[in-house]
């Protein structure tokens, strides 16, 4: 019957033993179940285009990124594609802000370390889920056990076979696995949370980095805006000093004077000079500054013009309470709420740790499909679960526990120091902030009484009733005075930057009209 049955297959030869038969139909099912295993799991796994690797050299991309900022146009009339920020116009406080929160490669490396946190809770959530294994393997050997291993899986095993010398057999297997991780003390979920919390703290380290950043460009855009006024200071001075010189040089025509006095006065002009050259120098290095922050070259028409230098109103108006300003610097810094995330963090992997030492229960399964030439295949299945209970491990578990410990301690100190490094911060600056408002009104009053000095000793020396000597000194007073206002009017600016900074204003950025 059954040779009758292979026989009346029109697709075997009639020719074939039993065994020969018997394989050739097995084959085309070997092939085709190893396909349902394979082709899914394929698909399972993602084994599309993958993203490939750029080969080129970092030192050369570094270069090329750097020198296209470098070599744009000194002007841009357009929108920035990348940022969508107008670039044309004087460079305002506000617009630097933006730009530089969009440029800055500090804050592009931070949300980058986010997206990876991002991705280290996915890893730890993917410990709740089955794991699944498809693997392919090939052997050969004549080894008894092992050959006999192949010849058992294949069930090829017969009455006749020689236990002692099974000859040299192979074996074809494909075998797809899943495990699943039933009972674990809570670990996975401590793991997630702890991964979770590092994501927070993350996300609030860019939200420092960009008050960091927000007040870095506010200081480095007024300290350029007083560079600028101090040209104006040293071209009036300068201005006074050919002035003083030319009167120097009418006496001398009316010889009433000495040539010296002419040489002091040109020696005079010479420093203004001197000073003139040092201000358009300084102001160059702190416009480089600001294009470093903007990651791009200041056009002349984005030079600030007559800018304004009045801000005592605001620096009266602001509550410099310490109390308060501590208070309030501890509930919005994003570096309390980093440190708060870490400690988190930390607890979380000390009660990981300790759950190593309590048992765990996981479940497992296989499903393998075995073949000699890659036909006639055997499929079989095995299932179970196990239970693992760590009795001795060298002292390993608790050596972590108090690994995390330690971690959890060093976390909790680090956090109170960032908070009385804030408490210090915060009420240097209230400090700073009222020193330069006396500063300021200090200022107005000298600057005030040194212009009234030296209009009258001017008019002394050019009735010939004053010396030289009092003029360069009026003229000193006067010039100091000048650089002194206009330093104490940016000072002011400065230091109510770096005071929102430290109350912790700039973590969302710098709301427009808001200087």
């Amino acid at each position: 019957m059954g040779i009758g049955r292979y026989r009346a297959d029109p697709g075997i030869d009639p020719d074939m033993g039993i065994d020969e038969m018997r394989g050739k139909r097995q084959f085309g099912r070997g092939i085709y179940v190893r396909a349902i295993c394979v082709i899914p799991a394929l698909m399972i796994a993602g084994c599309g285009p993958s993203d490939m690797v750029s080969s080129a050299d970092p030192a050369v991309t570094l270069r090329s990124s750097v020198l296209r900022k470098i070599q744009a146009a000194e002007t841009q009339s357009e929108l920035d594609p990348n940022s969508r920020v107008v670039t044309s116009g004087p460079l305002t406080v506000e617009r630097a802000v933006e730009e530089a929160l969009v440029a800055s490669p500090e804050l592009e490396q931070i949300a980058a370390r986010i997206q990876a946190a991002h991705e280290l809770v996915k890893q730890a959530e993917s410990n709740f889920y089955p794991r699944l294994v498809l693997s392919e393997t090939y052997n050969t050997t004549d080894n008894p056990v092992y050959g006999m291993m192949n010849i058992i899986n294949q069930r090829r095993l017969t009455p006749t076979t020689n236990f002692n010398f099974p000859g040299t057999q192979q074996n074809w297997s494909t075998q797809i696995g899943a495990e699943w991780m039933l009972l674990d003390a809570g670990g996975r979920q401590h793991n997630r949370n702890a991964a979770e919390q590092n994501k927070q703290a993350t996300s609030s380290q860019l939200a420092a980095a960009r008050n960091e950043m927000v007040a870095s460009v506010i200081q480095t855009y007024f300290q350029w805006m007083q560079a600028m006024s101090f040209i104006e200071v040293a071209q009036s001075a300068l201005h006074s000093a050919r002035t003083d010189e030319k009167l120097g040089q009418s006496r001398i025509d009316a010889q009433v004077a000495l040539k010296s006095e002419l040489y002091r006065l040109q020696t005079a002009t010479a420093e203004a000079e001197g000073k003139l050259v040092s201000a358009r120098i300084s102001v160059s290095r702190l416009q480089a500054a600001m294009e470093r922050l903007l990651a791009r070259r200041i056009g002349e028409s984005e030079t600030p013009q007559g800018v304004s230098t009045s801000e005592e109103a605001n620096l009266k108006n602001l509550d410099l309470d310490p109390d308060n300003l501590v208070e309030k610097s501890l509930q919005q810094r994003p570096e309390i709420a980093a440190a708060a995330a870490m400690i988190r963090a930390a607890e979380e992997r000390v009660q990981a740790a300790r759950g190593d030492q309590i048992p765990k229960v996981s479940a497992h399964a296989w499903y393998a499909i075995d073949s000699e030439h890659m036909d006639a295949s055997e499929d079989s299945w095995m299932a179970g679960i196990a239970a693992t209970w760590p009795l001795f491990e060298g002292g390993a578990s608790s050596s972590r526990i108090r690994q995390a410990q330690a971690d959890l301690r060093d976390a909790k100190q680090r956090g109170r120091q960032i908070a009385l490094d804030i408490a210090l911060e915060v009420q240097q600056s209230g400090l700073a902030v009222q020193e330069a408002a006396e500063k300021i009104r200090i200022a107005m009053r000298q600057r005030e009484y040194a212009r009234q000095g030296l209009e009258e000793l001017r008019k002394q020396y050019e009735s010939q009733t004053a010396t030289v000597d009092a003029l360069l000194g009026a003229e000193v007073a006067w010039n100091r005075a000048q650089v002194g206002y206009t330093a104490a009017l940016f000072e002011g600016r400065i230091v109510q930057a770096q005071l929102r900074r430290a109350l912790g204003e700039f973590a969302d950025g710098m709301k427009k009209g808001q200087p």
